[in-house]
């Protein structure tokens, strides 16, 4: 019998994982439960999942439920959901910041089979990358449904030290906005250089995209394919030294790991309040 999956909050995350999932999941096995009238219109009508306004109404019924809220809600959602979870219910959580340790004592059951997840943007269009931890031992049910829900919207991986989920944010959670951020700096440029918006907006993003997929299909390194980009003395070559002679490298650094350190503060201030 396939597992019932609950989802407390109905926000961009959760519906890119559920607009993936209906296409693989029985749809009369999943809910979400979300306050906004017009979200549940939404999962009923053009997803035709199940909802409700508060998670109470399903919950009973749930063997998994993803806690896909913001963090700032989980001291006020935890201590409410406390006395509705049932012992051996899988909890799934997809908010950056509230660490294992915070999220079973704030339940009261050190042994609930929990997995935190980290998941990106890109799960909205099918292609995100989720790393999963848990901080204790999972049935091989409960490892499988979790690679199932977030394999939906994407590829998963499990990290060993939940530690390494700020590095996780870092690298994949946080660094979509890099990428764009990117392609506003190299659209600009190219207008500057006397493109049309339009044309240096199609071609920076086209770029973007198939230098991804090339890099996902090669066995070469990254390093390798850039370097079979920079012809001797050529236009790719004078690029990428200047960025080089700018000190490129330690600029995203410094910023991956402003990224991770400010996880790391929000993990500490929020866990005080659980």
């Amino acid at each position: 019998m396939q597992a019932k999956i609950g989802f407390i909050g109905g926000g961009h995350m959760a519906t890119a994982i559920l607009e993936g999932l209906v296409e693989h999941y029985p749809k009369s096995l999943l809910y979400v439960a979300d306050r906004n009238a017009p979200k549940r219109k939404y999962f009923s009508e053009t997803l035709g999942i199940n909802t409700a306004s508060h998670f109470s109404e399903f919950i009973d019924e749930m063997d998994a439920i993803v806690l896909a809220i913001k963090p700032q809600g989980f001291p006020e959602l935890l201590p409410e959901l406390k006395p509705h979870l049932k012992e051996e219910t899988l909890v799934i959580s997809v908010a950056a910041g509230i660490s294992s340790e915070a999220i079973l004592r704030a339940l009261g059951r050190e042994t609930q089979p929990l997995v935190r997840t980290m998941p990106n943007i890109p799960a909205a269009v099918g292609l995100g990358a989720t790393a999963l931890f848990s901080p204790n031992t999972l049935t091989d049910s409960h490892a499988a449904l979790t690679e199932t829900i977030f394999n939906a919207c994407g590829i998963t991986t499990w990290v060993e030290k939940e530690a390494l989920l700020s590095a996780v944010i870092s690298v994949s959670g946080s660094s979509p906005a890099y990428f764009f951020y990117l392609l506003e700096i190299m659209i600009d440029a190219g207008v500057k250089l006397g493109l049309s918006r339009e044309s240096s907006e199609i071609l920076a993003k086209q770029t973007m995209l198939g230098s991804a997929q090339i890099a996902l299909d090669s066995d070469k390194s990254v390093k390798a394919l850039k370097e079979s980009v920079m012809s001797p003395e050529g236009t790719t070559e004078q690029a990428i030294f200047s960025f080089e002679r700018d000190d490129l490298q330690q600029i995203i650094e410094r910023g991956m790991q402003a990224a991770f350190d400010r996880d790391q503060v929000l993990s500490s201030e929020i866990s005080k309040k659980l």
